[in-house]
């Protein structure tokens, strides 16, 4: 199955999901199995050999005609610790489904239902008994698009990690490693390319593959994401080229739902001026004035469910260190723990996860959060520039 060809998995906007996924109003934490290496010997770190296994892994998946999947995956950021549990269908080069098992973070709940057969999207949340409708409209190349509101979340993470098996380097650690009872191989990896400041579209990365030593496919992902913290993903079922019924990705209402079309301007692509971002929030959303000639306006995301979005402003701060100001009600008053400090007339928490430092603090009903590779002074001078 073509990643590419799949649609509604947004690119690399992703990384901008993922930490709003982290900054939502979830506050439980689900811990994965340990995973636990049995070297026989200590071997040097193979490059080449984990390079060649990342590379077979990746191409069975993205050769495969059919997928389905249950994927879990915690996340631990410097807001919050949640976790969702999502099963998942796919079918080439324009079909899937996804539902929502379990989900700890508000924003994703448990039940929702997204699906696509190539021709429109719906997603249906049981809890708001609301299903969104969308056409899916056709580019000159005939490849399937969404339009602007429609976004499947779980669909998109799994877009990201399949993105490491051709966005990495990667070298063999160990050929013993052991993850929920299956012998595995233990692949390094880091992202290629670091960011290059001039595009809001690349994230760095470092952590670990495990792939299944009999079938070669992954069992665990553990991602360390620069400006966000740790991701870890597990595949307790993974199955290629399966038959798959029709009747997945169809989708009909039922009795008593309310149908609406998806709301204009909510796509995590970038694509939103910081104007239209404040006209579709309601509220007033902080920003860094046009004097402060030091920090450049990369891209506005709004992201998120309906009605519950989270806005992210992305800038670059001299000489190449891109930060995200994020702000919703959604993240209002969340338990955070850290260093506090008196600012903007309220109290406002620091924390720090690997390089990353995060400024939190609640005004006017407003959540508002800073994150980035910068220190606390960097972050309190930003926060009280913006307006």
């Amino acid at each position: 199955m073509s990643i590419k060809r799949l649609k509604i998995a947004l690119p690399c906007a992703l990384l901008l999901l993922i930490l709003t996924l982290a900054a939502c109003n979830g506050s439980a934490s689900t811990s994965s199995p340990p995973v636990t290496p049995i070297p026989t010997s200590t071997p040097s770190p193979t490059s080449d050999r984990g390079a060649q296994l990342l590379a077979q892994a990746g191409q069975m998946l993205n050769g495969a005609r059919t997928l389905h999947a249950i994927i879990a995956f915690t996340i631990a950021g410097p807001a919050i610790n949640g976790a969702i549990k999502s099963e998942i269908w796919n079918l080439a080069p324009d079909k899937n489904r996804t539902v929502v098992l379990q989900s700890t973070i508000g924003q994703f709940g448990s039940g929702t239902i997204t699906v696509s057969n190539g021709k429109q999207i719906w997603q249906y949340n049981p809890q708001q008994k609301v299903a969104y409708n969308e056409q899916i409209s056709a580019t000159a190349t005939s490849t399937p698009t969404t339009g602007e509101g429609a976004t499947d979340q779980s669909q998109m993470i799994f877009t990201l990690v399949r993105s490491v098996f051709t966005h990495s380097n990667a070298t063999l650690v160990s050929s013993s490693a052991n993850v929920n009872g299956h012998a595995a191989y233990d692949i390094a990896i880091t992202s290629q390319a670091q960011s290059s400041g001039s595009s809001g579209n690349r994230f760095n990365y470092s952590g670990d593959m495990f792939l299944d030593k009999t079938t070669n496919l992954p069992l665990r992902v553990i991602l360390n994401v620069q400006g966000f913290g740790q991701i870890t993903l597990d595949l307790p079922m993974l199955a290629l080229n399966q038959q798959l019924d029709q009747s997945l990705f169809n989708f009909t209402p039922p009795p008593g739902v309310k149908v609406l079309p998806f709301p204009t301007g909510t796509s995590t692509g970038g694509s939103l001026t910081l104007a239209q971002a404040q006209q579709q929030a309601g509220y007033h959303l902080l920003s860094i004035p046009n004097s402060a000639t030091t920090y450049q306006l990369l891209s506005v995301d709004a992201l998120g469910a309906p009605g519950n979005q989270i806005y992210a402003i992305n800038y670059l701060a001299p000489p190449d260190s891109k930060f995200t100001i994020s702000e919703g009600k959604a993240l209002a008053n969340l338990p955070a723990s850290g260093q506090h400090v008196n600012l903007r007339g309220t109290t406002d928490t620091i924390t720090t996860v690997g390089t990353t430092t995060t400024l939190s603090w609640t005004e006017k009903g407003v959540g508002i959060q800073i994150a980035g590779p910068l220190s606390a002074d960097q972050l309190t001078a930003i926060a009280n520039l913006l307006s």
